[in-house]
């Protein structure tokens, strides 16, 4: 039904074309996967793609212009891969080494899907880039490549500062025969924290339950649910049994786990946090406890102690803007910018959170003014490593703070 849905959108979109005319029903996708509905681009894109030769000398027209792959959009973007086109492809990888590129996640992820042998050494150069979803996408291109040298890549990638890029690296590194790498999936089934109202225990539970069903086969998992709490007795048992399948793979190498890989502990008292994810600097998260602890990440590795009453100055701000605001919580139109900030009040069970997001281009007044004391505060309250990159994620996603 929703693959029928998208076809007629798409059949839609414009006056209906003569198809014996491949040149006008080419020209009419490209029109669509580059101005089109955003819902329907990306198919519009992929039967752009099946025209062959017609569709491609379209596209390489377009990128032999100033725009160049930023005038193609997203979707058609992406779907470069599936014109099979060397020169286009030759393209996508050029486009990943300019880091002002807004859509490289998912340039890394069309190339990832078709790897060939011979670019394993730039999937390893992937490994290390500051944008954690290029990090995660170009995991399966070095898996592709030759056996030995992609273990040695990935085992670095167990300690990445971001679970996905951690429970892609160790999925890979399993099937690859190091069944050791196990260990990291199924800590992750213990996984139960939350970053303020965020579930990221639940989502870690869920992706590594996908990787060790795919690994194991899906009768091993059966019967654990990534939605019932991990220290319930039946969840418990079955992750117990799980485990238990792991270590019989893994023998005598079942590994101690590093720290970062540990499921995280609760953090009591977490009352602001913000969440700066840019489609060009990456991604820095941040809370603030009562006692006024600073925790960088999304688990509990790094805790800083601040100078009392650091995080009472910091609510006083946010309690301000928030009745400035009103009830103004989104800001902006989404994309591939986010700079969502939480704030739990006293007495009160939820954050409140104001979200503003964008594409890439430069929104120079999307932040609201009520909102820049709050992120002034937070530069402040920051260590000096951190500072220059929590002012640099600011303003490229909320637009400069006033001097």
């Amino acid at each position: 039904m929703r693959a029928a849905a998208l076809l007629f959108a798409l059949a839609a979109t414009a006056p209906l074309q003569d198809e014996g005319d491949p040149a006008a029903e080419a020209k009419r996708l490209f029109e669509v996967a580059t101005e089109g509905s955003p819902r329907v681009r990306s198919q519009a894109s992929l039967r752009l793609a099946a025209l062959g030769e017609t569709g491609a000398a379209l596209v390489r027209e377009r990128l032999e212009t100033d725009g160049g792959y930023l005038s193609l959009g997203p979707a058609l973007y992406e779907a470069l891969v599936a014109f099979e086109d060397q020169r286009m492809r030759a393209a996508l990888w050029e486009s990943l080494e300019d880091v002002m590129n807004p859509w490289r996640p998912a340039g890394a992820r069309a190339l990832a899907k078709t790897a060939k042998i011979e670019e394993q050494p730039q999937f390893e150069t992937l490994l290390s880039d500051r944008i954690s979803a290029v990090r995660a996408e170009a995991v399966l291109g070095v898996e592709a490549g030759d056996m030995g040298r992609a273990k040695e890549a990935l085992r670095p990638r167990l300690t990445d500062e971001n679970g996905r890029v951690r429970r892609r690296a160790a999925a890979a590194l399993a099937r690859l025969g190091e069944h050791a790498a196990l260990a990291w999936l199924v800590e992750d089934l213990r996984r139960d924290d939350t970053w303020l109202d965020m579930r990221l225990g639940r989502i870690a539970r869920a992706e590594a339950a996908q990787a060790l069903g795919g690994i194991l086969g899906r009768d091993a998992i059966t019967g654990y649910s990534s939605r019932s709490a991990p220290d319930s007795p039946e969840t418990a048992a079955k992750i117990q049994a799980i485990e238990e399948r792991c270590r019989a793979l893994a023998g005598e190498e079942w590994p101690e786990l590093p720290d970062i890989a540990r499921a995280p502990s609760l953090i009591e008292g977490e009352v602001i946090g913000v969440e700066l994810r840019s489609c060009r600097h990456g991604e820095l998260l941040l809370r603030w406890t009562q006692d006024d602890r600073l925790v960088i990440g999304e688990g509990d590795t790094d805790i800083r102690q601040l100078p009392e009453g650091s995080t009472a100055h910091l609510l006083e701000r946010a309690q301000a803007a928030l009745e400035t605001l009103g009830d103004q919580r989104s800001f902006g139109d989404p994309g591939c910018d986010l700079e969502r900030h939480h704030f739990r009040l006293p007495d009160t069970t939820r954050a409140w959170t104001i979200q503003l997001s964008k594409g890439p281009e430069a929104v120079p007044d999307l932040r609201p003014a009520a909102l820049h004391p709050v992120a002034e505060a937070m530069i402040r309250t920051v260590g000096d490593d951190l500072r220059r990159d929590l002012e640099v994620s600011l303003e490229s996603l909320g637009g400069p703070l006033p001097d």
